[in-house]
Formats: structure tokens, sequence, C-alpha cells
């Protein structure tokens, strides 16, 4: 399987210095819980809901929070749609990062790939069906072939 079977598509991209209302009217309008953060000139990080709910807090409280740039996360790694899933595992694993932004070939953000999406019931079928022939069930199941 590849990024483009899984990837979240529908991921809003908002410049660093976005409100956070506006950046969370964006989220809402996405539908998916995630912002890249990003302008013509790169990427700079990935928001989620609970980092714009921590930043809100924050900036309520006088904190120096301007805008989403202020609270972007950098635990994210870059992709893009013709990756196998495999190998995009092993190195988020690796960089011990929490989600992949798929670019395309101007380097604009087109989606996100993060646990959940490789752990969907589809990707975790087929790799198993993949990598445990019908003759061969995993000793960790308890069962024998035959």
């Amino acid at each position: 399987m590849w990024v483009r079977d899984v990837m979240q598509r529908d991921v809003a991209v908002v410049g660093p210095e976005t409100a956070l209302h506006e950046a969370a009217k964006s989220m809402w309008k996405s539908r998916y819980q995630l912002l890249v953060v990003g302008d013509e000139h790169g990427i700079y990080g990935l928001v989620t809901m609970r980092e714009l709910v921590l930043g809100a807090e924050a900036q309520a409280q006088g904190g120096p929070v301007e805008g989403v740039g202020d609270i972007a996360s950098l635990n994210f790694i870059f992709t893009h749609e013709d990756e196998a899933l495999e190998q995009l595992a092993r190195r988020m694993i690796h960089a011990r990062a929490r989600r992949a932004i798929v670019l395309d070939g101007g380097l604009h953000a087109v989606g996100v790939v993060s646990p959940m999406e490789l752990a969907s019931p589809d990707v975790v079928e087929r790799a198993s069906e993949e990598s445990f022939p019908a003759s061969d069930a995993p000793s960790w199941t308890g069962t024998s072939a035959g």
C-alpha cells in the first residue's frame, strides 16, 4: 500500500500569523482536527485541536501567543504520495514523528498521515495478509496452520 491510499486529504493549510480563532474556523471547515502551518516560503509545523485549545488558553492568560506559528509542533516528517506505507512507518518510528505531511511535486502540503491512518483496518488487514501466509500462522496467535 502507498501513502496516497490512506492519507488524509482535506487538511487545511494556514499561515503562521493566522489568529487562533481563524485557525479554529479553518480546522472546523476541513473536518480534520489538524492544521498544517505554512506559506509560500515553507512549512513550519502542525497544530492539533489540543494545541489550539491550549494556545487559546495561554493567549487568554496573557501568554505570548499571537498566531498559530507560535504554537505549531515540529514533530513531523515529510513524505510523498508514492512512498510505501511500510517505509513511511519505519521513517516515522526512527524520527519519533507523530505525523507525516504529504507534499506534491511543487512542495505544497496535500495531506497528512498519522498513526490513525496507519492503523486503519484496511492497512492492518493487508499488512497481516502480506506478512503471514495462510499456512504460517504467527506463533503469538496460539493457533497452528492446517
